[in-house]
Order: structure tokens, then sequence, then C-alpha cells
């Protein structure tokens, strides 16, 4: 998943302005991704899995500002790359699927 080179003028505009406002690019993140080789050869090894039928299931954890939602972008944009269908969702006691007795709740955050 490295990319060499230049940057192309678009991509690094996007990454900046991604940066500044605080958010995880959705383009160009090979051009800045260092120190998660491991992660991302793990991942990139359940996505090869996926692809010849098999399965995959995996809890990302860490701190706020671990990088979390980089690495599963960077794992996205692989993903969608090789035409698989992706999803996101943001789950938090703030960002519930289920209400406190087990009915569903309706929210236009889901």
């Amino acid at each position: 998943m490295k990319v060499s080179g230049k940057i192309p003028p678009r991509v690094a505009n996007t990454l900046l302005n991604a940066l500044k406002g605080g958010v995880v690019p959705r383009t160009g993140l090979g051009y800045i991704t260092v120190g998660r080789k491991d992660e991302i050869d793990a991942l990139l090894h359940d996505v090869e899995t996926i692809s010849i039928g098999g399965a995959s299931f995996r809890f990302i954890v860490g701190k706020y500002g671990a990088g979390k939602s980089f690495l599963l972008q960077t794992i996205r944009n692989y993903a969608m790359e090789r035409g698989f269908v992706v999803v996101d969702a943001d789950l938090s006691p703030e960002r519930r699927l289920v209400g406190g007795k087990g009915e569903g709740v309706a929210s236009s955050h889901i």
C-alpha cells in the first residue's frame, strides 16, 4: 500500500485541508502513513481471506488520537479499490443501536 513519488497537488491539498480540520482524509493516505506496517499487513491479510470466500472479524481499540480511524480509512480505501462494498459505523454510548429495554432506536445518526 505504499505510494512513492511526488504527491499530486490536488491530493496534497485534500490531505492538508483534512488534517487542518482534524479529520481523516478520504484520499492520499498512502503518502502520509507511517509506522503501521504490522497492523496494515494483518488487516490486508483479512481482506485477502475475505476475497477468496473466507471471513474475518476484528475489534480496533485504542485511546482517542491513537490512529484508529486513520488505520480503518486506509484499509477502507484499499478494499474499495478492489471492488468491496464498505460500510462505516461509529458506535458509542451516544450512538446506540438498541434502547435500554432492547427496543430499536429511531435516530437519524445511524
